[in-house]
């Protein structure tokens, strides 16, 4: 019975790959042999093959999804001349939360490429702090949103950010600490690979580097030699980002890797490799055309960053009001998805209020905005502003108001009690400030740009 399994699986696998040569341009097959020819050097020699483990990070655009049909053929192929092969892991992030259709999405690519049964193919998912097997439902994925909507938050109450960077160099974090989770509980991959251009991989590490020495953190000299130790150190600038007041720390060693994890470069054959073909129709993705163009566009949804910069636009705005604040409801006249107002409102679990109240930081600086916060969005509290600075300063105040400043900010008041006293642990406040000066890209952005207010707002 098992033979007569493993022939019937051949035979769908020599199908499956058969089907990918078909619908590949013959530059991209030129350019599969080249990546297969690598793959085997980096491994070590033919000899070596069934023993390489491959990661990679699979993203929600349409250069992820044709990478992985790539590596996939790559698999398929070398089985086909060598009785065995490399074992691809691939790692879904839920940065901060993947949508049903994505996830229905990426369901259709792992079963058009027949990844599931095959025990060469991992497919994994990193949710919050936990790694586990892929799942396309969505209930089970929205497990971590308490903890992604809380880091969201600090971080907008912490810092002056334009909303290029509440969004922006923190994907970078986490996308290293998913690795590191992944690592952790899954170890013993021996190479990465990533679509990511050379340019944007240099100015990764300059900024990782700058990040780890801001945050006094002396990194080790071969840090950027393993991919390991860097999504560790990463991972832990990570945790600390989420927890003001505390100390940040050197990483845990981990046991001693044999060889360092190293990426692998295919940056000459991506463009041969990932160009225009019929890989998509393979994949039966329905690709939206305003995630494509820029590296990392996978983790940051532009219609959600669309949506934040309208919405502080409107809290900028002179004479700004709560009606005038929130997001424009969906109508009948508009696009369908620019109309809709929940795009990031439902990616991190945030009511609009929460996302308002995160725009004005009116906690910081011992509650300097509060007052113009509550005129613009709350004119009912303004009565009760005296209890709302007892309530923070963490003095007897009605429990009614207590409740009102969590409610409407989304996060504990312990930890808003540390916004309002400005008390940041060592290093910690350095780092927001490297956090909150570069986008997705990591280019440079500076500071958010805030309106002159009338005296006495």
């Amino acid at each position: 019975m098992s033979i007569v399994h493993d022939q019937a699986m051949h035979y769908i696998y020599q199908q499956v790959l058969e089907r990918l040569l078909a619908h590949m341009s013959q530059g991209q097959r030129a350019s599969l042999q080249l990546l297969i020819q690598r793959l085997l050097v980096i491994a070590g020699g033919p000899e070596y093959i069934g023993t390489f483990r491959l990661l990679v990070v699979h993203g929600a655009d349409r250069q992820s999804a044709r990478l992985l049909a790539v590596l996939r053929a790559a698999q398929l192929s070398i089985a086909l001349r060598a009785p065995v092969t490399f074992k691809l892991r691939v790692l879904v992030t839920c940065l901060p939360q993947n949508s049903s259709a994505l996830l229905q999405q990426h369901e259709r690519t792992f079963n058009a490429l027949f990844m599931h049964d095959d025990p060469r193919v991992q497919l994994q998912m990193v949710e919050g702090a936990t790694v586990g097997p892929f799942c396309c439902q969505t209930e089970l994925t929205a497990r971590h949103l308490p903890l992604s909507r809380e880091a969201l938050l600090l971080f907008g109450h912490l810092v002056d950010a334009r909303p290029e960077a509440l969004l922006g160099s923190r994907t970078h974090l986490e996308l290293a600490d998913a690795v590191r989770l992944a690592l952790t509980a899954y170890p013993g991959a021996d190479a990465l690979v990533t679509a990511m251009p050379a340019s944007q991989r240099r100015r990764f590490a300059a900024w990782a580097r700058r990040s780890l020495r801001r945050a006094g953190l002396d990194s080790p000299s071969s840090l950027h030699q393993c991919l390991d130790s860097l999504a560790r150190w990463l991972g832990q600038l990570h945790a600390v980002a989420g927890t003001p007041g505390g100390v940040i720390d050197p990483p845990a060693s981990p046991p001693d890797r044999s060889l360092p994890l190293h990426v692998l470069m295919i940056d000459d054959l991506l463009a041969q490799l990932l160009g225009d073909g019929d890989l998509d129709r393979v994949l039966g993705w329905h690709f939206q055309a305003e995630r494509e163009g820029q590296p990392l566009a996978a983790y940051v949804d532009p219609l959600a960053m669309a949506q934040l910069l309208e919405m502080q636009g409107r809290c900028n705005a002179p004479g700004a009001t709560g009606h005038h604040v929130r997001l424009v409801e969906a109508d009948t006249t508009s696009e369908p998805q620019v109309s809709q107002p929940a795009r990031l409102a439902s990616a991190y679990g945030l009511e609009q209020t929460q996302l308002a109240c995160m725009l004005y930081r009116p906690f910081t600086n011992q509650g300097l905005g509060l007052e113009r916060f509550l005129q613009c969005c709350h004119a009912d509290m303004l009565v009760a502003l005296p209890y709302l600075h007892r309530a923070l300063q963490g003095k007897p105040c009605p429990d009614a108001v207590k409740d009102w400043i969590v409610n409407t900010s989304g996060l504990p008041l312990a930890k808003l009690r540390m916004v309002y006293k400005g008390r940041l642990g060592q290093g910690f406040r350095q780092l927001l400030t490297n956090l909150a000066r570069r986008d997705v890209q990591l280019r440079f952005v500076g500071t958010a740009q805030r309106k002159a207010q009338p005296d006495g707002a």
